[in-house]
């Protein structure tokens, strides 16, 4: 898990400003100041090392923190593990966004806050039609309408869904129950892994690359889809079964050294 810093009060209040450091969260929360070393106002804390002298809770060898203080530095770091292992995602406060970095690796003002509030971890909601912009991440139940124009997404994950891509929209991978209806278009997906499907592939959209139990559910016209490992591809058009399994190709398999200069096709 990622290094996370919090201020806790000799009551046992936890004080936290996403993506900012001590400093900041105290100004903020208008906490007075440690002025006195002997009477410590507030405790840091992190995760790293939450009871060791000089680090975490700022003990220093000068005044051992309230009883409320260790327990609540406990309970923060039982609540912190269990959210990196994706368990009671659900109880994590909305405005701390920055969690999102220790559970998904989403970091800082690019989390796509807007499908779940104000920045917690368990993403849902629904939008409507998506047509230019990036999202880093659609996670959890997240659903999406319409993703065309030059609109992008990085990953999918869970269960999230986009019903319809058109245009130029680009997903660059597909994770777990992910799940997109339709491709159309010029749109692309550079990846697809795991178990995700996509149902419909028409006009010219492309899926480059499936990875692992991944499928395509129909696919017609000049869409193309490349099969590379365990993924399956149902088409009504015979056209289209010598080009999709790649595993079978020695292109796919082999590793070439390419003289440098020499043109390629890949």
């Amino acid at each position: 898990m990622r290094e996370f810093e919090a201020d806790i009060g000799r009551d046992g209040t936890i004080y936290h400003l996403s993506w900012h450091g001590h400093a900041v969260t105290a100004r903020h929360y208008d906490l007075p100041e440690n002025t006195s070393p002997n009477r410590q106002n507030y405790f840091e804390f992190d995760l790293r090392a939450p009871f060791i002298d000089n680090l975490g809770l700022q003990e220093r060898g000068i005044e051992s923190p309230p009883e409320a203080v260790f327990r609540a530095a406990e309970r923060l770091s039982q609540r912190l593990r269990n959210w990196q292992k994706g368990r009671d995602l659900r109880s994590i406060p909305q405005d701390w966004g920055d969690v999102v970095e220790h559970v998904y690796e989403v970091r800082g003002d690019r989390t796509p806050k807007y499908l779940n509030g104000r920045g917690g971890v368990y993403f849902t909601g629904e939008l409507g039609d998506v047509s230019e912009g990036r999202i880093e991440r659609l996670i959890g139940s997240a659903r999406i309408e319409r993703l065309a124009g030059t609109a992008s997404i990085g990953q999918m994950w869970g269960r999230s869904c986009i019903e319809e891509m058109d245009g130029n929209a680009r997903v660059e991978s597909t994770w777990q129950a992910a799940r997109i209806e339709h491709m159309k278009g010029t749109s692309i997906v550079d990846m697809t892994c795991q178990s995700s499907s996509i149902g419909r592939l028409d006009e010219n959209a492309r899926v480059l690359i499936m990875n692992g139990a991944t499928r395509v559910d129909g696919l017609f016209g000049s869409a193309f889809c490349a099969c590379g490992a365990d993924g399956s591809v149902n088409t009504p058009d015979a056209s289209h079964v010598n080009t999709l399994d790649l595993s079978a190709n020695h292109r796919w398999k082999a590793v070439v050294v390419v003289p440098e200069g020499e043109p390629i096709y890949a």
